[in-house]
């Protein structure tokens, strides 16, 4: 069986929610934005991205905060401050990913990210991670169309070639297994909520260790 694995980036291969976001902060802080208005701001996004359609960026979040504050920030500088954090982010990367990455051919892994085009491809090429994937997707829309689209392309007719996806978000899952491809779905917790679909989530890991595992 040849399987097309999809891995989702943010909090499955990448720390985002810890010790990323604190750094991560530590840009705005320098130019004297507070903790509170940092997360406010940011849940912010998280809450209208679905309605707007914008996805979250440090070039929006910054002209937010200015928006909220009128503190005025300049905004340029500020980018080419968050650029140079953003090329060097290895430390960020969970150390079961590596192990991962090795167990399988390169050529049957791809990363699949939901987010601003420029900021996940920063944070992608920061963390060193592409060389272990054939291709890496970013898509601001759902992700089951971009698997048909890579299927289609690159497998055709070809049923023993079997698509995977791995994400911490299940809420993916719903359409993944609507689609036609019957994609394997794996659930990583990442000590976060456990999804109790038992139509949806076929699998569910803690770490990234797991996975071959789950998939022989």
């Amino acid at each position: 069986m040849n399987m097309k694995i999809f891995v989702d980036f943010d909090n499955t291969i990448f720390d985002t929610r810890h010790q990323f976001l604190d750094d991560f902060f530590g840009v705005f802080d320098k130019y004297g934005v507070s903790r509170e208005i940092f997360d406010s701001t940011l849940s912010y996004f998280s809450k209208t991205s679905l309605q707007t359609g914008e996805c979250y960026s440090p070039e929006s979040h910054i002209r937010e905060i200015n928006k909220v504050t009128k503190q005025n920030i300049d905004e340029r500088q500020f980018l080419q401050e968050m650029e140079i954090f953003l090329e060097d982010l290895e430390k960020y990367v969970f150390e079961d990913f590596y192990e991962f990455a090795n167990n399988f051919d390169k050529k049957n892994l791809i990363i699949l990210s939901y987010g601003d085009s420029d900021f996940q491809s920063q944070k992608i090429s920061g963390s060193g991670v592409k060389q272990f994937f054939e291709d890496a997707i970013i898509t601001q829309g759902d992700k089951t169309k971009e698997i048909e689209k890579y299927m289609q392309k690159y497998c055709g007719r070809d049923s023993a070639c079997v698509p995977v996806i791995i994400d911490d978000k299940f809420g993916y899952f719903e359409s993944a297994k609507n689609s036609q491809l019957n994609i394997k779905t794996i659930h990583n917790v990442r000590g976060g909520e456990l999804c109790d679909d038992s139509k949806n989530c076929d699998k569910h890991v803690k770490t990234l260790r797991e996975i071959k595992k789950s998939l022989s």
